[in-house]
C-alpha cells in the first residue's frame, strides 16, 4: 500500500510539474478521440440517411396505355393481398398525367413536347410502398404472373438502389478520410506522449537516481508515470464526453429537421452505448498510452 501510495503522489506531481506538456498531451488524446466519435456519429447519420431514403421509397408500375380500368383494380387488389405490401394506390390515365404536368411545371420544353403528342400518352399506375425495400424484388416478381405481365409497361425501381448505393459509397468514403486522420492524430499522439515521459524522466533524472541507489525496483521507478499515461486517458476521455454531447445537443435538433420524419436519434445512441463507446476507447487509449510510456522508460532509462 505504501508503494502504491508513493507511485501515486509521484503520478500527480510529475503531471503538475509538466502542466504544460501534460496540457498538449490532453489536447491530442482529445482531438482523437473526437475524430473516433465523429466517425461513430457519422455510421450513425449514415443509417438514418438510408432510412429516411427506404421510407420515401415507392414503386410505380406503369401500364399499357388503354388498359382496362377493372384489369388495374385487379391488379392493385392482388398487391394488396400480399403480405409485403404496405399500401397500393392506384392512378388512372388522368391522375397519371395530371401529376407528370404538375412535376414538370418548371420545363416548358417538356410540356411542349407533351402537346406534340397530342391527347394522354400514358397509362394508369400503381404506386406501391412495402413494409420493407427489401420485399420489392419479391413484390415486382409477383406482378410477372401471365395474368398481368402483358399490360405492364414498366416497374420503376432502380433508380432508389442507386440512391442508397451513392449514400452508402459516400459514407464509406468519409469514414475511410477520417479513420486516416485519426491515425494520424494516434501517431501525433503516441509520440508526444514518449516526449512527455522524456521530460518527465530528464527533470527527475537525480530523484529517479537515488532511488535506484537505495534499491527502488524497476515498476517503482516506473509506476508513476504508467499511472500519469492512465490520467491522461481518464481526462481526455472525461473533455470528450462533455464536448462531444454538448455539440450533439446543439446540432442533434436541426439534424432531426433535415431527415425529416426520421429522427437521428444520436444522443439516445451515444447513452445507450455509453460503457461500449467510452470504456473500449479508454482501454485502447490507456493501452496505447502505457506501451509509449513503457518503451520511453525502456529506451531512455535503464533500470
Amino acid at each position: 500500500m505504501i508503494a502504491f501510495y508513493r507511485i501515486i503522489k509521484f503520478a500527480i506531481q510529475n503531471f503538475w510539474r509538466n502542466i504544460w506538456l501534460s496540457v498538449i498531451t490532453i489536447t491530442i488524446l482529445v482531438l482523437t478521440l473526437l475524430i473516433v466519435n465523429m466517425l461513430l456519429t457519422l455510421g450513425v447519420l449514415g443509417q438514418t440517411a438510408v432510412k429516411a431514403v427506404q421510407a420515401k421509397i415507392d414503386v410505380s408500375v406503369s401500364f399499357v396505355p388503354g388498359t382496362s380500368e377493372e384489369m388495374m383494380i385487379n391488379a392493385r387488389g392482388y398487391l394488396q393481398s400480399l403480405p409485403q405490401v404496405k399500401d397500393a394506390r392506384y392512378l388512372n390515365s388522368d391522375e397519371v398525367l395530371a401529376e407528370f404536368k404538375t412535376k414538370n411545371a418548371n420545363k416548358p420544353d417538356v410540356l411542349a413536347s407533351l402537346e406534340e403528342v397530342g391527347g394522354n400518352p400514358f397509362g394508369g399506375q400503381i404506386i406501391i410502398t412495402a413494409h420493407d425495400p427489401s420485399d420489392f424484388p419479391f413484390i415486382l416478381e409477383a406482378l410477372d404472373n401471365p395474368q398481368f405481365k402483358p399490360v405492364i409497361q414498366d416497374k420503376d425501381f432502380q433508380s432508389h438502389e442507386e440512391i442508397i448505393g451513392a449514400i452508402n459509397q459516400t459514407i464509406n468514403r468519409v469514414r475511410l478520410g477520417g479513420i486516416l486522420i485519426g491515425l494520424f492524430f494516434l501517431l501525433i499522439a503516441t509520440v508526444i506522449v514518449i516526449n512527455t515521459i522524456r521530460v518527465a524522466i530528464y527533470t527527475h533524472r537525480e530523484e529517479i537516481g537515488i532511488m535506484r541507489l537505495v534499491g527502488a525496483s524497476g515498476a517503482l521507478v516506473r509506476g508513476p508515470f504508467l499511472v500519469e499515461a492512465v490520467f491522461y486517458t481518464l481526462v481526455a476521455i472525461g473533455i470528450s464526453v462533455v464536448v462531444l454531447y454538448l455539440l450533439l445537443l446543439a446540432s442533434e435538433p436541426s439534424l432531426d429537421r433535415f431527415f425529416g420524419n426520421t429522427p437521428t436519434g444520436l444522443t439516445s445512441y451515444f447513452v445507450q452505448h455509453f460503457w461500449l463507446i467510452f470504456g473500449a476507447e479508454f482501454v485502447a487509449l490507456s493501452l496505447l498510452n502505457m506501451s509509449a510510456t513503457v518503451f520511453a522508460t525502456r529506451r531512455y532509462l535503464k533500470v
